[in-house]
């Protein structure tokens, strides 16, 4: 009852009191309400002083004053806070203090042994600062830094002293003045100004994170990033690259994001360059997508070279790409049909293709429909395609096509499952100066038909599950050979994935001939627990041997080589994968292995490749390496990472990267080693040591969660 009584006289007091705080101010339509809660408060008409004690609260707007013992005079319109008091500003800022004089409102005033907190990430510790409009803080002799200071680490990572600093509220900027960066206590650098965004600040112009490096071909390199923001919508970051043997380029990157849809543009160009005599090398990468009426998308891209060393010799984008693809595509994808017109051009980088035997693509059109047949049940199917292709010296190519198939399903009471297909395909083509052919028209039409038969069977054993299921499925097409030309139907692989397709090739220029029969079995073992284990093996006999297949793909022969995968999981831990070729002497055509493993601190990955040559065709070498990665992470702070790829072919290395990579609640520094080994074609052996280091706290960049604030300046 006594606090009762207590909180209804406090209660009373401030009714009294605000009454004759707002007095003053009520002819400023803009004063905001201001409340006051306290254990003790006693007021003095005499003098106009009220004294407050007592977990002790101001509120105002978005700020909340808080402290243990608070003066206000009425007359002055000032509030005395004689000990330390804490100023919370809406949800960002924060400001520890000795003690402080404000005026009424909060927005005036003299705050002495100040810390402010900003987004839980920058920290400025001050002698004192003077706030002013209820927007600018000016603080003096101060010492800034998002690194944790503790008793245990007095001394920063980094921190920045300056004479003076002006924090804008309103544009949420820091301005400094004669600031020292200062790195574990020893002065790097000086400017007599500053300008940073605070940390609330998602996008500002400025300086971005630099990084050195250290080239065989190039020397030591700097990029240093300047980011410019241009409206709510779209940014341009450009950053020059200069290095010490001669070379200095400029890498443009400008984003825009429209209500439907946005692009993004990079640029790279070379001011001077000591890997070559060219005056000016350059590149060009950008795509966009838009969404247009009627459910249409819009995709585009660009993708040039200058020529075909340039982008490896200065690491641009993928810089193993050897191929660089632009295009345009318009789709619209609806629930039973989907359509496309795309245009498309190719700029090879290889060494042994000549780009203008490389076709234009103006246009290349597909559509494709089902529906479900009401007659006979199943599904019924109408693709429609066609595509124009352009080379030098007026060789053209044409070609469309119209095709209709059927499917249906039935499950027998055994659990027999059964399927039924078929498939009538008709092309037409046209060709003008074609080699080998000249001006020419074709016209195949090519019947397929199929059954599938399955019989999946499974049995429980405890807690485990197996499921094994034989397959086989009967195809038949003519063997009459097709006359046309071939663009879109040379490269054929054959993987467990495709055991059981009607047609291998990939595009409409060729497909399977003959009486064929598609067998296989798969085994899956299911556990509770995580551990999951598959099998297949399966193979394709043919009647007849028609010769459409190369020796290196598998499928040659009447009888093709035997296809098998083999794979092991444990949840996101453990995944195993094999795939292979082989005939009946266990003779391997093929041989892809894939391992990742992810421990808690470790995580790894490994390929191992063996491929006979022409398995892909153009492929005219064997492929034999393995690649192995992997990044441990050693505790909070530290990581380490490497990569490693191996031709056992040439009995050497191909490539190599190594990270060593350190995080804390402050910066962020990576130091990287990259390495190519071998230097054929276009791409020269370089070794390239680099180097960037990020401090967090400036602008919005999101503090790790394992870095959470543990102890502060004050």
């Amino acid at each position: 009852m006594k606090r009762l009584a207590s909180a209804c006289l406090v209660a009373l007091t401030l009714v009294v009191l605000f009454a004759q705080l707002t007095t003053a101010r009520a002819e400023a339509a803009s004063a905001k309400r201001i409340s006051l809660v306290a254990d003790q408060v006693s007021f003095d008409p005499a003098s106009g002083v009220l004294n407050a004690s007592g977990n002790v609260q101001i509120f105002q707007g978005s700020q909340i004053l808080s402290t243990e013992r608070l003066i206000y005079d009425q007359r002055k319109g000032q509030i005395t806070v004689p000990g330390p008091l804490t100023i919370v500003s809406g949800k960002d800022v924060t400001t520890r203090a000795q003690s402080a004089v404000l005026d009424a409102d909060l927005k005036n005033g003299l705050i002495r042994g100040a810390e402010v907190l900003i987004a839980q990430q920058l920290q400025i510790v001050s002698d004192e600062f003077h706030r002013t409009d209820g927007r600018f803080k000016v603080l003096t002799k101060t010492v800034a830094s998002s690194c944790h200071v503790c008793a245990k680490n007095p001394i920063p990572f980094w921190q920045i002293r300056s004479q003076r600093v002006i924090h804008d509220e309103l544009e949420r900027r820091l301005y400094f003045e004669n600031a020292t960066l200062q790195v574990l206590g020893v002065p790097v650098f000086y400017a007599p100004k500053l300008r940073i965004p605070d940390p609330t600040v998602d996008r500002a112009s400025g300086f971005l994170v630099p990084r050195l490096s250290n080239s065989n071909t190039l020397g030591i390199g700097a990029e240093i990033p300047y980011y410019f923001t241009l409206g709510d919508h779209a940014d341009l970051t450009l950053t020059p690259e200069i290095y010490t043997k001669g070379s200095f380029l400029i890498n443009a990157n400008y984003r825009k994001q429209f209500r439907r849809g946005w692009i993004e543009v990079n640029t790279d160009f070379t001011l001077a360059d000591s890997l070559t005599t060219r005056s000016i090398r350059s590149s060009i990468s950008g795509e966009g997508r838009f969404l247009l009426p009627n459910e249409i998308e819009l995709d585009f891209g660009i993708e040039a070279a200058s020529d075909d060393a340039f982008r490896t010799d200065y690491q641009i984008g993928d810089h193993e790409q050897d191929r660089l693809t632009s295009y345009a595509t318009l789709r619209r994808t609806r629930k039973n049909s989907y359509a496309s017109l795309s245009t498309s051009y190719i700029q090879s980088l290889r060494t042994n293709e000549v780009d203008t035997q490389i076709p234009l693509v103006l246009p290349e059109f597909y559509a494709r429909k089902t529906w479900a047949d009401k007659v006979f049940g199943g599904k019924l199917g109408l693709t429609a395609q066609s595509v124009t292709l352009l080379r030098d010296g007026g060789n053209k190519f044409f070609r469309a096509g119209l095709n209709v198939d059927w499917q249906r399903d039935w499950t027998l009471k055994n659990g027999l499952l059964v399927s039924a297909y078929g498939e009538l395909a008709n092309t037409v083509y046209v060709t003008d100066n074609y080699p080998g052919i000249g001006r020419a028209e074709f016209n195949n039409s090519v019947p397929t038909a199929a059954l599938d038969f399955r019989l999946p069977l499974s049995r429980q054993i405890g807690k485990v599950t197996h499921v094994i299921e034989p397959r086989i499925q009967l195809v038949w097409s003519p063997k009459d050979a097709r006359t046309n030309p071939n663009e879109d139907s040379v490269q054929v692989e054959f993987e467990e994935n495709s055991l059981f397709a009607h047609n291998r090739f990939p595009g409409f220029d060729n497909s399977e001939r003959g009486a064929r029969a598609n067998i296989g079995v798969s085994y899956t073992r299911y556990e509770p627990s995580g551990w999951n284990l598959g099998v297949t093996v399966g193979q394709v006999l043919r009647f007849d041997d028609l010769g459409q297949f190369s020796t290196g793909t598998g499928l040659d022969g009447t009888n093709s080589d035997f296809v098998s995968t083999f794979s092991v999981s444990y949840k996101d831990k453990f995944d195993f994968v094999n795939r292979m070729l082989f005939d009946r002497n266990f003779n391997l055509s093929k041989n892809e292995t894939q391992l990742t493993m992810n421990f808690n601190r470790l995580t790894t990955s490994g390929t191992y490749v063996w491929l006979e040559k022409d398995v892909v065709a153009g492929a005219s070498d064997n492929r034999h390496e393995a690649s192995l990665a992997a990044t441990y992470r050693h505790n909070d702070y530290w990581s380490y990472s490497a990569e490693w790829r191996h031709n056992f072919v040439t009995q050497r290395p191909t490539s190599g990267a190594f990270g060593l990579k350190y995080e804390n609640e402050c910066v962020a520094v990576n130091l990287s080693l990259s390495l190519q080994f071998e230097g054929s074609g276009i791409v020269r052996p370089t070794k390239e040591l680099g180097l960037t280091v990020e401090l967090a706290g400036f602008g919005n960049k999101k503090r790790n969660k394992r870095y959470a604030r543990k102890c502060s300046v004050l």
